[in-house]
């Protein structure tokens, strides 16, 4: 694939040659994505200096698209494929087109993806596909982010303190469930069995509280800690087994009738649960 640069002035490039990457290099440059591609076109651009606008003409019809983190794949309909790497850095204008004087909408690339029928953004790993046969128009929005709707963040604070083997009972509060762990894995509240009888998924949640961490993690970065294991199932719902101690037991939380189903790691999509260090509790 041969290779266009360009000056280091702020440049207008129209991409439209069949296996072409273009390079805008310093300045900051716009791209016009437009119907004057050739016909099955393979496109690459490449600008990581600057500060760079990628503008998508009104009219243009996007039959398929891919995105990742940080690249985005535009397949027109005309065939052609424009493949933009560090997508994340540039700035995406719907509906603009400099040639012509008209001024669109300017999006960050999460906004854009978003609006591509990415509705949660672009995805941290692998990729995912916009919406098919997406027309560009002046009425193009970003879907209004109503994750948390339906999500209780009023709870009351109950925190698990045992000398034994014990059983809590949820009650029909929202309620916080703090669980303390070191950064070993090692449960803080000792090896004994606990059970949150009565969890309730939808207006519950879940902290493990990271004792001496200065940073909090993922779940599935504290199921990859060394001796963690966490299981759910049907028969059990959801068991987290802590880390040995020193006399080489180990603590375990279950919450029963809460089944989340993942693969390697630990995932859940259905209830809310954090892993946080003890100095960002609030």
């Amino acid at each position: 694939m041969a290779t266009l640069n360009f000056n280091s002035g702020n440049n207008y490039i129209i991409p439209s040659e069949n296996n072409m990457t273009y390079r805008g290099q310093q300045g900051n440059d716009v791209y016009i994505i437009s119907k004057a591609t050739e016909d099955n076109a393979t496109i690459k651009i490449i600008d990581t200096e600057g500060t760079n606008v990628i503008q998508l003409v009104d009219g243009l019809i996007i039959t398929a698209s891919l995105f990742t983190k940080n690249a985005a794949r535009l397949t027109l309909s005309d065939g052609s494929e424009i493949t933009i790497n560090g997508a994340d850095k540039f700035t995406y204008e719907t509906s603009g087109n400099a040639t012509s004087g008209d001024i669109g909408s300017q999006w960050t690339y999460s906004d854009f993806v978003k609006g591509m029928g990415v509705t949660d953004g672009p995805p941290s790993s692998g990729s995912e596909n916009g919406t098919a046969n997406f027309t560009i128009s002046d009425t193009f929005e970003v879907p209004e982010d109503t994750s948390s709707d339906n999500t209780n963040t009023d709870y009351t604070v109950v925190e698990i303190n045992v000398s034994s083997d014990s059983t809590i009972t949820a009650t029909s509060t929202a309620e916080d469930f703090r669980y303390e762990v070191g950064t070993d894995g090692v449960s803080k509240e000792g090896a004994y069995n606990v059970t949150i009888d009565g969890f309730d998924k939808s207006n519950d949640k879940l902290t493990l509280v990271l004792v001496g961490a200065t940073s909090n993690i993922t779940t599935q970065e504290f199921d990859a800690i060394k001796d963690v294991e966490v299981t759910s199932d049907g028969i059990s719902g959801t068991q987290i087994f802590f880390a040995p101690d020193s006399d080489l037991e180990s603590g375990r939380l279950t919450l029963p009738d809460v089944e989340e189903s993942f693969s390697d790691t630990w995932t859940a999509t259905t209830y809310t649960v954090e892993v946080i260090a003890d100095v960002n509790l609030v």
